[in-house]
């Protein structure tokens, strides 16, 4: 399962990149690692990935709008996305399933909780 699924990991934090890191890479899943929405929107183009996991707070745009822009696009439009934030509000959580996601997972991170989604979705 984990050598041949591409997994875009979308933060601009480094500690945020590194968390998921250490939690997928022993999974031997392929990792991939954007900083901004627009860097996500670009890299999920070249690479389309089998997974985008998206940090909703960033400073460009967030991830709900990269969310929107994933799904409008005709080749990406089908990669499952997983929202990951801090924001664990109804609305918030609500706000991530209309831009499109598959699921959503709460910061700080549950390392069984995000094997089982990612493995769930990929």
């Amino acid at each position: 399962m984990g050598k041949n699924s591409k997994i875009l990991i979308v933060d601009d934090e480094a500690v945020g990149r590194q968390l998921l890191e250490a939690i997928l890479f022993p999974e031997n899943f392929e990792l991939y690692f954007a900083e901004s929405g627009h860097e996500a929107f670009e890299k999920a183009l070249d690479l389309i990935p089998d997974l985008v996991l998206l940090d909703v707070m960033m400073p460009d745009i967030n991830g709900f709008e990269v969310c929107k822009k994933l799904r409008s696009n005709k080749m990406l439009a089908s990669v499952p996305i997983i929202i990951i934030t801090a924001l664990d509000d109804k609305d918030s959580m609500k706000k991530g399933f209309i831009a499109g996601a598959n699921d959503y997972i709460s910061k700080p991170y549950d390392r069984i909780e995000v094997l089982n989604k990612v493995k769930n979705v990929i």
